[in-house]
């Protein structure tokens, strides 16, 4: 997950050593305008800092948040039954089921679970008549976003935005849950982009060519991404070149899709049919994030080196620079789902989790992906880099406190862990749990896996024998590359470089499967159920960890034998894997 170069060094120590001002609350305005019910009812964002916690962090105040100060929300609203759509995808992925594999359309979606347009219209009603201005309606009716002031926030929602410091930044947050009026209650979920103190981050470890690193069971060294569909063994499948795949990326994809071409060009293959779709604010940043570029030159050379080289198409689903908070990448995974044209979505982002259900993130997003299971559509997510530490100090050991990455732990997502990759002549050698330790400033740098403390336990978890036995949503499910010593050589600003994190794991998984969807002409659901009893019945599809940890110290989880933590059942051995889908249907 780290977005910075590989300079172990060069991580700075601004989470750890924040400090924060108390805030001061913006100017008072009347809760709702004249006339209008003065009956407020809670939505799914919840106050991003408490009282106490604001008493903690508290030091002199600084400027109030004025009331005419610019301010974007998206508002996610409810879909219509929700146990219904999770119990269609359960349904159509189902082997035997009467439904298997008649996968929700978009126009079913709006038919059936959408919120109504007459719902939409009474929550732009009230955004409008609250000051709101540029109000837009995602295609889908779930999200609808707009611009205002924090006068507004305070108006539509009944809460205040306040400023104050962590470490070198004047961050906002609600100090009050988000609220709206009664009438309104059952149509909003949440109130996203109220706080932009928690940012999601990739999850990609950069630098030069490390020299191979010998060990007693293999050779530790980077890959051309080519070469990773024979280390596990998909040589006999076809490129995916009838699957379309999608990438989730923080501003544009021009120099992506230039270094995706160097890569085509370098190695012999047709090029790439690419497209770039900005999916918020049409007048939002969509230049190309300098920093995050080496994320975006990973996934999508990945992504079509572990497809054998092909895939039908290659979408860059671009979230706004620009957007308040998370804002951007819950529209991008939306315009994926609503699109519903790539089959495969890679998202090699996440943040943490409590802090995306504290703002209401998680709630907003586990809509739009158990859409997308009941679609048929994979997201492929990245599980972390920060060991077992993910929230509180981003990867700063922290004892026994433990701590996920979202949207990895999200039941309706794939969730990618890391391994260090060992071959031999070329061939799979071994792997171990991917754990670098502790950098020059004292951050952890290992696979993300544990216990979700905001999801609960998916079905195809139930049986898990592993200790501590999970009592929420475990990650992640499997795992593949991530050391950068022996990660992907891939082309950046024409340069190339040498990354991995679990940024590599994720597109690894995202092209392999998408040959899978190629050979069964795109038919294979939401796999997560199928894989689990798959390799609990037939241990043989995968290569198993069981070495190595993603603590620090006495602490974290220990890979062992199945399934666990650090790795869940490991990597495919995709001809094992190819093999059993022949002679086994494969659903749910």
């Amino acid at each position: 997950m780290k977005s910075t170069v590989k300079s172990k060094g060069a991580v700075s120590r601004i989470c750890k050593t924040a400090a924060y001002a108390m805030p001061l609350v913006a100017a008072a305005l009347p809760a709702y305008a004249a006339g209008t019910p003065t009956a407020w009812v809670s939505t799914e964002t919840k106050a991003f800092l408490s009282p106490s916690q604001m008493r903690t962090f508290s030091a002199a105040p600084e400027a109030q948040v004025a009331p005419g100060q610019t301010a974007h929300v998206v508002v996610s609203l409810r879909v219509r039954n929700m146990k219904a759509l999770e119990a269609l995808g359960r349904a159509v992925n189902e082997h035997g089921n009467a439904q298997y594999g008649r996968f929700l359309t978009p126009e079913a979606f709006l038919a059936r679970f959408a919120p109504t347009e007459e719902q939409v219209r009474q929550v732009v009603a009230h955004l409008r008549r609250s000051g709101f201005i540029n109000i837009r309606v995602s295609k889908n009716r779930l999200l609808v976003s707009a611009d205002g002031t924090a006068g507004t926030v305070k108006t539509a929602f009944n809460t205040p935005l306040v400023h104050f410091r962590k470490g070198d930044r004047t961050v906002f947050a609600n100090s009050a849950p988000a609220e709206v009026p009664e009438a309104l209650g059952g149509t909003v979920l949440s109130v996203l982009g109220l706080q932009n103190v928690t940012r999601a981050h990739t999850m990609a470890i950069k630098g030069p060519r490390s020299p191979a690193k010998p060990h007693a069971t293999g050779t530790e060294t980077g890959h051309y991404p080519l070469e990773f569909g024979s280390i596990y063994g998909a040589s006999s499948l076809p490129a995916a070149s009838a699957t379309t795949v999608g990438v989730i990326t923080i501003g544009g994809a021009s120099q992506a899709t230039q270094d995706l071409n160097q890569f085509t060009d370098a190695n012999g293959l047709g090029r790439v049919t690419v497209a770039a779709v900005p999916t918020g604010d049409p007048n939002g940043d969509y230049g190309d994030d300098q920093e995050g570029q080496g994320e975006w030159d990973l996934d999508s050379q990945s992504i079509v080196g572990a497809a054998g080289g092909a895939v039908r198409q290659l979408i860059f689903y671009e979230a706004d620079l620009a957007a308040s908070g998370n804002t951007g990448l819950t529209q991008a995974f939306n315009q994926a789902v609503s699109d519903n044209t790539a089959k495969v979505v890679n998202v090699s982002l996440g943040w943490c989790e409590t802090d995306a259900q504290a703002d209401g993130t998680v709630a907003a997003e586990d809509q739009i992906f158990a859409a997308a299971v009941a679609q048929g559509q994979t997201f492929s997510v990245s599980s972390g880099d920060e060991g077992v530490y993910e929230c509180n100090y981003r990867g700063y050991p922290d004892g026994r406190t433990y701590s996920l990455s979202w949207p990895a732990s999200s039941p309706n997502v794939i969730a990618v862990g890391g391994t260090t990759l060992l071959t031999s002549g070329g061939k799979w050698a071994n792997e171990t749990v991917w754990n670098e330790g502790l950098d020059g400033n004292g951050k952890l740098w290992a696979s993300t896996g544990g216990i979700s403390a905001v999801e609960d336990r998916p079905s195809w978890q139930n049986t898990l024998s592993v200790s501590p036995k999970p009592t929420g949503r475990a990650v992640p499910d499997i795992s593949f590359d991530a050391a950068q010593g022996s990660g992907a050589l891939v082309y950046n600003y024409g340069e190339i470089q040498q990354i991995g994190g679990t940024s590599l794991s994720s597109p690894i998984f995202a092209g392999l499967w998408a040959r899978l969807q190629t050979a069964h002409a795109n038919s294979l659901g939401f796999p997560a159920s199928s894989l689990y009893s798959a390799v609990k019945s037939t241990p043989s599809l995968v290569h198993d960890v069981t070495s190595g940890n993603n603590g620090y110290g006495s602490y974290g989880y220990k890979a062992a034998k199945g399934w666990d933590y650090p790795t869940g059942w490991g990597s495919f051995i995709m001809s094992n894997l190819a093999s059993y889908l022949n002679r086994h249907p494969f659903g749910r």
